[in-house]
């Protein structure tokens, strides 16, 4: 617009020029013949026309600019709006801690997330499924068994977190199993069991990086995972230190015969347990060192040294291409003719091939008789095969005495795979073991061989 302005300045000037010429000729006394007259008005002609074209030129630019500053102005308008309804959106997505079902006719709406304080408090709501199918042969007969994987038995969890101050955060959490036909209740005279359902924790706790970590409730002793540290990825789902847990309920066998003595009652690794108590972890010291001590219910005592257990998460220590991991606790169970427990492990993964070595321990004191104790020890592989996730495998043996009853000893062996579908939180896995048992004073029982295939989705 303010080029086609000084056009028509330009074309204003030069029309007042060839005027004031003319009547400055006029003016004096020169003779102007008429065929120079009749030019300079041709000149003067020619000018208003363009001058005219010019004009018009002008009046349909300014229409133009008036409608492309109208649509800007619009433009302008619409962008506000836009960034208004988003942040409107976005403030709603984060304030949707409390979603609601629509009710059905003649029922109250059900809450599935849920906050008194949305503001203040996060709610988050997570759990696995783990199935298996067990092929057992027991010396007597070889059957299927559809169970629940009670190695880590299917549960949901609930988790409300805030932070009080920037660096304490206070929080709940709330975790249930529901495990119907949990493996270690399945047996050969009773393939479908009720279904197991445990409250696993239930408990309050405020955490502070520099002061700790103090927990009250029903949850994990400070003696708790400390026979199961592992680094390996088959432990999670299906081989780890406590090998009895995929079929603890099958019987041993005696001439055809059930005994009642379970896999379970003869394979333990002397790992703590859940309890109502409380609890304080001390801040990590160093690189990844952290006490934590814990009183029970029914005068139960725990104390436990950890190394790269950060709080539970189990991340682990690098120390140049190792990740280390491990723990030791001492424990008072309050059982009769128990004077104390001790349980450790310790996992160590060589980063750049993915091998490792993980070995537990435990036993225990009694009054009378000799001490039981169990010895555990694998050997890892994890790989990257495949693009949908990684692949692990793992080879173990465990050796224990006197866990069944005195001068009892049993042995167990076992080989196992692990696939990972990451983009599905999915783990496909399968196990091959073979427990043994030389009982001193009993009948002779049958070995017993287990394969299994599973499954474990976590959400």
């Amino acid at each position: 617009m303010l080029r086609a302005k000084r056009r028509l300045l330009a074309v204003t000037t030069g029309v007042l020029a060839v005027g004031a010429w003319i009547s400055a000729a006029q003016s004096q006394t020169v003779s102007v013949d008429a065929a120079t007259l009749e030019q300079l008005q041709q000149i003067i002609q020619q000018q208003q026309q363009q001058l005219q074209q010019q004009f018009d030129q002008l009046k349909s630019q300014a229409g133009t600019i008036n409608a492309l500053e109208q649509r800007l102005n619009q433009l302008e308008e619409d962008s506000r709006e836009t960034k208004a309804a988003a942040a409107e959106a976005k403030e709603a997505a984060e304030e949707a801690v409390v979603t609601m079902q629509s009710p059905a006719p003649g029922r109250e709406s059900s809450r599935v997330v849920s906050a008194d304080n949305p503001d203040k408090i996060k709610l988050a709501i997570s759990g696995q499924i783990n199935r298996a199918l067990n092929v057992a042969a027991d010396g007597r007969d070889t059957k299927a068994y559809f169970v629940d994987n009670d190695v880590s038995n299917s549960r949901v969890r609930f988790v409300g977190t805030g932070n009080i101050t920037p660096d304490t955060l206070l929080g709940t959490r709330m975790e249930i199993a529901f495990s119907p036909n949990n493996s270690f209740d399945v047996s050969q005279d009773d393939e479908s069991t009720d279904d197991f359902i445990d409250v696993r924790k239930v408990e309050a706790y405020a955490r502070n990086d520099s002061y700790g970590q103090f927990l009250f409730g029903k949850g994990q002793a400070a003696g708790d995972d400390t026979a199961e540290f592992d680094l390996s990825l088959v432990a999670g789902p299906i081989m780890y230190s406590g090998v009895a847990d995929p079929v603890g309920g099958l019987f041993f066998t005696a001439d055809d015969e059930l005994t009642g003595l379970t896999v379970g009652d003869a394979f333990f690794n002397f790992d703590g347990d859940r309890q109502d108590r409380v609890r304080y972890d001390t801040p990590v010291v160093g690189p990844g060192l952290q006490l934590s001590a814990s009183a029970g219910d029914d005068q139960r005592y725990d104390v436990a040294l950890n190394w790269g257990g950060d709080y539970g998460d189990w991340t682990g220590v690098e120390v140049g291409p190792f990740t280390t991991l491990g723990a030791v606790s001492f424990q008072d169970p309050s059982e009769d003719d128990v004077d104390w427990r001790v349980a450790g492990s310790f996992s160590g993964l060589h980063n750049p091939t993915g091998l490792s070595l993980t070995v537990s321990g435990g036993m225990e004191s009694f009054d009378e008789g000799d001490d039981p104790y169990n010895l555990y020890g694998k050997i890892g592989w994890d790989q990257s095969f495949f693009s949908i996730g990684d692949t692990g495998f793992g080879v173990d043996f465990t050796y224990s005495e006197n866990v069944s009853a005195e001068n009892d000893e049993g042995t167990s062996f076992g080989f196992a795979a692990i696939q990972l579908l990451e983009d599905y939180g999915t783990e496909l896995y399968a196990q091959f073991r073979v427990f043994d048992l030389d009982r001193d004073d009993s009948p002779a029982v049958d070995e017993i061989y287990v394969g299994t295939v599973g499954t474990r989705v976590k959400f």
